[in-house]
């Protein structure tokens, strides 16, 4: 069978049939007849089939970002000052482009994502959790998954990348990803977040360096590696139009919080433009600074010594953290960007 793998014929989905999911009719003879009102991705749209099994899953996953993409929408109203959701042309130009990018049930379970081209991963089988490379990363490859699989050019893998042992539902459970908390409206404003110290939270007293600075710096400060940051993107086919580059950046915490106490915190630069959206009939963001282009980031790319971390030979961390170029200060930033990222930069 094509795209159909024997034992998926034997599996809980497999003795369902073909149209207890797809539709269509299975009583008849020629193709078209029996394709007639079938749906290829039955678990797309406002109500996928899968609720009919799995309700409290799907209703979840209803409102959460992978499946509205609402981060996006949210941060695309406040940098042009108003609700795109009421523009028939705005959206449609979202779907195509930005929209494609949301994840139904399907893109986690059975195949690829449709923004990475879709095929089956496991013959038409559903598995739990998703795969690593194949889902997870299929989509937060360029940045995430090169950090975490140490695939930028010089860098070392993830310690908690570990093939087989420890994979991204580790640390993203199933309740994190199918939905958020407390109706944030982006991912970094969610209050139901993953931190280090859920498993660490032993290490504060494992050295002076810790002891000193647990709490008031988030544990990417110390311990992650150079990372990949962007500054401008276009849609309308255009994509990245500037050159990423790897760097650290240190800044205050924009997102300071009870589930985020840290005063520091490493900061990634956005691809985002005045133009981005020039394609969409928006040639400029009136309300471009109103977002910070520097925003909080938690690289996937730990590693215990670090540059920061690295005191052999009698450095002291003045010399390695204090005195380096880790911090985000006002040179780091272009004219048209000061005042988006000011409450943040720090001077030496």
């Amino acid at each position: 069978m094509v795209n159909v793998h024997p034992s998926f014929l034997d599996s809980k989905h497999g003795k369902i049939g073909c149209t207890g999911c797809h539709g269509g009719d299975a009583t008849a003879i020629e193709m078209e007849k029996a394709h007639a009102a079938m749906v290829a991705a039955p678990s797309d749209g406002e109500n996928p089939v899968c609720g009919t099994c799995h309700g409290d899953i799907a209703a979840e996953h209803s409102g959460s970002m992978h499946k509205t993409m609402k981060g996006y929408y949210h941060l695309i109203e406040k940098r042009l000052g108003r609700d795109i959701s009421t523009d028939s042309e705005l959206v449609n130009h979202f779907n195509k482009e930005c929209g494609k990018c949301h994840a139904s049930c399907g893109q986690c379970h059975v195949s690829r994502p449709v923004s990475v081209q879709g095929g089956f991963v496991q013959g038409h089988n559903f598995y739990t959790p998703p795969d690593n490379k194949e889902n997870c990363t299929a989509c937060h490859g360029s940045r995430i998954g090169a950090e975490f699989y140490g695939e930028n050019e010089g860098l070392a893998a993830d310690v908690h990348w570990i093939p087989n042992v420890k994979r991204c539902e580790f640390c993203h459970d199933a309740a994190s990803i199918h939905s958020t908390s407390s109706g944030a409206n982006t991912r970094m404003e969610d209050t139901d977040i993953i931190r280090c110290e859920a498993c660490h939270a032993g290490a504060q007293a494992g050295n002076r360096w810790h002891n000193k600075h647990w709490g008031d710096l988030s544990c990417q400060v110390c311990h992650s590696q150079p990372y990949k940051n962007c500054n401008s993107c276009h849609t309308g086919g255009a994509g990245i139009t500037g050159s990423s580059y790897m760097t650290l950046k240190i800044a205050k915490n924009p997102l300071r919080s009870p589930s985020r106490p840290y005063k520091y915190v490493t900061v990634r630069h956005i691809p985002i433009a005045r133009d981005t959206y020039a394609s969409w009939g928006i040639p400029d963001l009136p309300n471009y600074d109103s977002e910070p282009t520097w925003k909080y980031a938690t690289p996937h790319n730990i590693k215990r010594w670090t540059a920061q971390t690295d005191t052999s030979g009698g450095a002291a961390c003045a010399e390695k953290c204090h005195k380096s170029s880790y911090y985000l200060t006002l040179e780091d930033l272009p004219a048209g960007e000061v005042e988006a990222n000011r409450a943040y930069v720090l001077t030496r």
